[in-house]
């Protein structure tokens, strides 16, 4: 019998394809003996709110309460951060930065596991051959912000786009002769559709929302083989195949390192463990 639930936010709002659910929740049970995605009316000793504001629920579990934090959700007046924090025993966040704003919040102990791939679901890697043609960018359309500036350098390095979104992305008019190819944001398909890059471009600010988020994009594409340009410099770095090569075999291992999900489910055991001698 399974003893760890983990409560996602793909339940809470009753719907499917959230990334941080599959990377957080799913890919975390996947690889876990003792834990599945929470069943309605099974016993559980431990409940993880994978970003889930169920606060009702959480008053009325007597066992060990852990709320698992991606976004700054308190930077947004309609969700309740405060009252669900006040109901749980501990708090996981995926990056050290949301963890140093979360603890001005409770003295609940914040700890910091970060996102981690299912290397498990990894089966191909790209191929590179030749200067670069594509690259491709994917998340939600409300980050497109991030986007727009940098169409005016693919312009310039010859370079053409492929978005991965849930919704289509628009050039500037500044990026006339930059093709455009709008796909839609699809687990069953994302990993072909990356593939069809040369290089993933995740541009980086540490304004606002943005400063919090984690490298999950990096790392998927690293993963997968591809490069990752965070910079201007990065993406006419990368341009050549012989960089790319490069570039690939680091991030492999990196991701072999660090970025297993199997360092999470220890991580996430361990404070487990310490809650219960608590």
């Amino acid at each position: 019998m399974k003893t760890i639930g983990v409560l996602t936010f793909e339940r809470y709002l009753g719907k499917k394809g959230i990334g941080s659910s599959r990377i957080r929740g799913e890919w975390l049970v996947n690889n876990w003996d003792d834990a599945e995605l929470f069943v309605q009316g099974q016993h559980y000793e431990v409940i993880i709110y994978q970003k889930a504001y169920w606060v009702e629920h959480a008053k009325s579990f007597k066992g060990i309460k852990i709320l698992d934090f991606c976004d700054a959700d308190f930077l947004h007046w309609g969700y309740r951060t405060k009252e669900m924090l006040e109901e749980v025993d501990a708090v996981t966040t995926s990056t050290e930065l949301l963890a140093e704003a979360l603890r001005a919040f409770t003295n609940k102990p914040v700890i910091c596991i970060p996102d981690r791939i299912d290397i498990n679901e990894i089966t191909k890697h790209k191929y590179h051959k030749g200067d670069a043609r594509w690259v491709a960018w994917f998340g939600y359309s409300s980050n497109f912000d991030m986007l727009r500036p940098v169409t005016h350098f693919l312009k310039k390095n010859n370079l053409n786009l492929i978005v991965i979104s849930n919704s289509g992305f628009t050039l500037p008019i500044n990026a006339g002769g930059v093709q455009l190819r709008n796909l839609p944001h699809n687990w069953d398909t994302i990993y072909d559709d990356l593939l069809e890059a040369d290089i993933v471009v995740n541009p980086q600010s540490s304004r606002g929302k943005w400063k919090y988020k984690s490298n999950n994009k990096t790392i998927l594409a690293q993963a997968l083989g591809l490069p990752v340009a965070q910079t201007v410099k990065d993406l006419e770095r990368l341009k050549p195949e012989t960089e790319r090569r490069k570039e690939q075999v680091k991030g492999l291992q990196e991701v072999k390192d660090k970025w297993d999900i199997k360092l999470s489910v220890i991580e996430m055991e361990k404070l487990i463990e310490s809650l219960k001698k608590k």
